[in-house]
């Protein structure tokens, strides 16, 4: 087991490598940093000075070699928008991140399990097809367009839920709800698939020859 940890472990390094080339090539691509922390007017004798301070000067390998670094340390430097440790501005927002994951993991696996189960069950029949369309149309929709919908229908127009902010119930009803849809699709659709390989098992297949009931098969 620890064998195929340490297996793993290794073949994520170049995937992460070449992750951290991506972000850190997409982060200069904005345009220079010191140009986009310093307002328009700022003598040019004074940005030089700041793209040095901030070794943004420094030739691009030199660079990336800090940023990874800095990843490593967890000094993740400053953000340029909010003039602020990027860490600390993180770790502000990661509670409210995990409450909306773990708030869309547990409804997706509530109804996304029973949902691929009882479309594995009933494959071949109305009900399947109906619920193989419901997974590809959960999986097919973008989130960030069910969010802006959602914002749309149920803030602009209904007036009835928030758009921002945190602290209520409302104010989860459809961040949670746009995150929740694609998971509960993907969930059921591997849940659909597990079942369906599990249903060809030899021991199911005898379960049933035995003159078991479909759900006492299933349960077992």
């Amino acid at each position: 087991m620890l064998r195929f940890l340490l297996g793993r472990l290794v073949q994520a390094i170049p995937t992460l490598l070449g992750t951290s080339v991506v972000v850190f090539m997409l982060v200069h691509l904005t345009g220079d940093p010191a140009l986009l922390m310093l307002s328009p007017d700022t003598p040019a004798a004074q940005v030089e000075e700041f793209r040095q301070r901030l070794g943004f000067d420094d030739p691009l390998p030199v660079q990336y070699g800090r940023f990874l670094a800095g990843i490593v340390t967890g000094n993740l430097g400053d953000s340029f928008r909010f003039r602020a440790p990027a860490l600390d501005l993180v770790l502000q927002r990661l509670p409210a991140t995990l409450q909306l994951a773990g708030l869309s993991i547990l409804f997706a696996s509530l109804i996304g399990i029973p949902m691929g189960v009882l479309s594995a069950m009933s494959r071949g029949t109305w009900i399947d097809t109906l619920a193989r369309g419901a997974f590809f149309l959960g999986q097919g929709i973008p989130p960030f367009w069910l969010g802006l919908v959602l914002m749309v229908v149920f803030s602009i127009n209904l007036g009835i839920l928030p758009s921002s902010g945190r602290g209520t119930v409302a104010h989860l009803v459809m961040p949670v709800a746009t995150l929740t849809v694609y998971l509960t699709a993907s969930l059921a659709r591997l849940t659909r698939g597990g079942m369906i390989q599990s249903l060809k098992e030899d021991f199911v297949r005898t379960a049933r020859a035995k003159g078991l009931a479909p759900r006492t098969v299933l349960f077992k």
